[in-house]
């Protein structure tokens, strides 16, 4: 009876085990993927053609001109600052 009990407590840890694994290579793949931002890719065309640099975009929106490029790029989403500059770059 109590070979039975350690062997089904085995066997639940393992389970447990793979589980966690499981979950863990599942989160790391979904954090690691690039996803491209939708609605990004015209900024960086009209910020070229009103001859704006990068520098003079960030200061004008006070952050960083990494912050500007990693949008830009389609790195890192910025739903919220994407409008504000596109509107900028079109009544410029």
């Amino acid at each position: 009876m109590r070979r039975t009990t350690d062997r089904r407590r085995t066997h639940e840890r393992e389970i447990i085990r793979l589980l966690k694994r499981a979950i863990a290579r599942e989160v790391f793949r979904l954090l690691t993927i690039r996803v491209q931002v939708p609605g990004i890719a015209d900024l960086y065309p009209a910020r070229q053609t009103k001859n704006i640099t990068l520098t003079a975009a960030a200061h004008h929106f006070g952050v960083w001109p990494a912050v500007i490029s990693n949008i830009e790029r389609g790195l890192r989403r910025g739903d919220a600052f994407a409008d504000p500059q596109r509107q900028c770059l079109t009544t410029a």
